[in-house]
């Protein structure tokens, strides 16, 4: 179990993300899948992985050896809704970001969040398009750089503080694996209405 991780990430996960590699692929293994299935909110959970570490969805609450880390997942397939506002949970995960792309709409007092995977290239953001029901994208490419070279994988979530917008961070990971160190960490406030008007 974590030791402590989960407390340390909840109290300050941009910190958390500039300096210990996260990795967030076992969200999409058929165990996760079959955990996650039916329900909105999730045990997730941070676990050691020599000097990186990696997040996992607990089946029961039981389990927690650490702080828990009650949170949204973005599922493989489909959508998560959120409140915009005063959320019941502060953090919304994405399985591997890596070659994705997050797609945001406006609900009224919710947000849904989708994520399209497996891109080869940047793409015209979606919500520039006349009559989008899209208010904002992030897409994985537009942080790619020429000096980026072999396998750049990125963990991405969304993270709430009180009385400010939904903020997306993701953590560009590079080196061979087993030797994966963090490059860099991107962040920026998600775009939409704080209003309960459409995009």
């Amino acid at each position: 179990m974590a030791s402590r991780l989960n407390h340390l990430f909840q109290i300050a996960p941009q910190s958390y993300l500039e300096r210990t590699v996260l990795f967030s692929n076992d969200f999409l293994s058929p165990e996760s899948y079959q955990i996650m299935e039916g329900r909105t909110v999730h045990s997730v959970d941070i676990e050691p992985v020599t000097t990186r570490t990696r997040l996992r969805v607990l089946p029961s609450f039981h389990q927690y050896a650490d702080q828990p880390m009650f949170s949204y997942v973005i599922p493989l397939e489909g959508v998560t809704m959120v409140p915009k506002d005063d959320p019941p949970q502060r953090l919304v995960f994405i399985p591997e970001f890596t070659c994705g792309r997050l797609l945001v709409q406006d609900d009224q007092a919710l947000l849904r969040f989708s994520v399209e995977r497996d891109l080869l290239k940047m793409l015209p953001p979606p919500e520039q398009e006349p009559g989008s029901r899209f208010c904002d994208s992030i897409n994985y490419w537009e942080f790619w750089t020429k000096d980026l070279v072999g396998n750049i994988r990125a963990t991405a979530l969304l993270y709430k503080e009180l009385n400010k917008s939904w903020r997306f961070m993701m953590q560009q990971i590079v080196g061979p694996p087993g030797a994966e160190v963090v490059r860099k960490l991107i962040t920026r406030d998600l775009r939409y209405p704080r209003t309960r008007t459409s995009c």
